[in-house]
């Protein structure tokens, strides 16, 4: 059953980014760049102080929430948290808004997303309940519902509203919102307690060593845009965005296993199940590493088309910053599933140790790779910081996670790169003779070919075996998915008992 349904995690996480691209081309259509930069600019800003309700609280729910039995008392706790600090946040922002000096139109872009994110942090509250519970496809499913939306309301704006920042922030907004809704349907049942004395303590204490992380990471992750609205230009943020926005599906893995795995090797442990969660992170980092190294193929050998085709020639720019980002995931595909038996171990301080030295050194990169005291490499430059810090940085934090807690390294990821770099070499062969650009329907084609090339090279390299192939088969068994997708968003909960 769970591997089915980290497939539906990710399938939902894919269609909500296949729908995301839709609305990002439609964008791209209707609305001019430095719209488009400075919305996604504000977006960035507003995200780096969500920490105030982004402390790791869920996370801890997903740890703690499997082994109590109390489950009303644990999801009041983690909403009385919620709450408060949502009632801190909604105080912080607006004094920093009396701060800064900003002109009418910023001032109400950014007063919009201060609520987007805010319902946001609502909504992965209540993901997260359902999530903890074993009910990923009710938690995971709505993701579906934000991106769609997004898609009409543009639409439909477009005959009513102008094509302009505050129009687009309105989007936004109205999107998050229905996504709240069937969020609240799902989880509208679960029986709620006033918190315990000792879970506030156990949730606080799991909490605080991942608060100070969780910080870092969102001002790592939104420091390039912000910098290059600084150093470069708001229509420069538009195009670091389209190749980020594209790539964006790199960050499904680590948040696919993080929310669905964290309760699972929980439980295990709780159950003296060590060796099992050994072989799911094993079986998660072959499996994952293989698909990674296909998509870097499928990336370098396609990623002209896919964007000029698009996204148009003024956004040629995304290609290298797409393809880098691309590449950079690799090396750290095998780290994904360790950190994440680290939380659920309990061993959040040297989790949140490793996060916030690798954010800190890619801060750093970062500004050193755009800076124009720096290295002034452009909007390519943020690509290459993360590029740089994946590859200096990931190795020696293995070597050390083997050494502590001999968490293995698969070294197998070097014979799927070597069959990706052989596809790449051997494609000019069958595609050289025709410009892909003009003659797009054939790209479908060609992308079939790689990826049988692509396998086959690993039957032959032996890394890749039929009890492989009959494992994927049984996953993806339609007729099964489709029972657990039935069963999961139309059976009522009973697990969340009142004690």
């Amino acid at each position: 059953m769970e591997p089915q349904k980290i497939i539906f995690v990710i399938g939902f996480k894919l269609s909500k980014y296949a729908l995301s691209f839709v609305f990002f081309y439609l964008m791209v259509l209707f609305y001019s760049p430095k719209t488009i930069g400075t919305v996604q600019f504000a977006i960035a800003f507003v995200t780096i102080f969500s920490f105030i309700f982004n402390l790791g609280f869920t996370i801890a729910h997903l740890k703690i929430y499997p082994e109590e039995k109390d489950k009303a008392a644990c999801i009041g706790t983690l909403l009385t948290f919620k709450g408060f600090f949502i009632i801190i946040s909604l105080f912080f922002y607006f004094l920093l808004l009396n701060f800064m000096n900003l002109d009418l139109v910023l001032t109400i872009i950014f007063t919009i997303f201060i609520f987007e994110q805010i319902i946001q942090g609502l909504n992965s509250t209540m993901s997260n309940i359902l999530i903890a519970d074993g009910e990923v496809v009710r938690g995971s499913f709505p993701w579906i519902v934000i991106s769609g939306s997004k898609i009409v309301l543009l639409i439909f704006g477009l005959y009513i509203f102008p094509t302009n920042e505050i129009t687009l922030a309105i989007i936004y907004l109205l999107s998050t919102s229905f996504h709240t809704l069937l969020l609240f349907i799902f989880v509208v049942h679960y029986k709620i307690k006033k918190p315990r004395k000792y879970l506030l303590s156990k949730y606080l204490k799991y909490t605080y060593p991942l608060s100070f992380s969780a910080i870092i990471v969102l001002i790592s992750g939104n420091i390039g845009l912000i910098l290059i609205n600084v150093w470069i230009s708001t229509e420069a943020v538009a195009f670091y965005y389209a190749g980020d926005h594209l790539a964006v599906f790199r960050t499904i893995l680590p948040n696919v296993i993080s929310l669905v795995m964290v309760p699972i090797f929980s439980k295990n442990y709780m159950e003296k199940k060590i060796e099992k969660n050994k072989l799911i992170i094993k079986n998660i980092t072959k499996y994952f590493s293989i698909l990674w190294a296909g998509i870097i193929a499928l990336s370098f050998l396609y990623s002209d088309e896919l964007i000029i085709i698009f996204l148009g020639d003024t956004y040629r720019p995304s290609i290298l910053v797409f393809n880098i980002l691309i590449l950079s995931q690799i090396i750290i595909i095998n780290d994904i599933a360790v950190l994440t038996d680290l939380n659920a171990r309990g061993l959040t301080k040297q989790f949140s140790t490793i996060k916030i030295i690798g954010e800190c050194y890619n801060i750093l990169l970062t500004i050193l790779f755009i800076a124009p005291f720096g290295l002034n490499l452009g909007i390519s430059g943020v690509a290459l910081s993360i590029l740089f810090k994946n590859l200096t940085y990931s190795p020696i934090i293995r070597f050390y996670l083997w050494k502590k807690y001999n968490y293995s390294f698969n070294f197998e990821i070097l014979l799927y790169l070597l069959a990706a770099l052989i596809v790449i070499l051997i494609n000019p062969v069958y595609t050289s003779h025709f410009n892909l650009i003009k003659v797009y329907y054939l790209v479908p084609v060609f992308v079939f070919i790689d990826i049988t090339l692509f396998i086959g090279i690993l039957f032959i390299l032996r890394v890749l075996k039929k009890n492989d192939l009959k494992n994927i088969k049984s996953i993806l068994n339609v007729k099964n998915l489709m029972k657990i997708l039935y069963e999961d968003l139309t059976s009522k909960n009973e697990k969340n008992q009142e004690f």
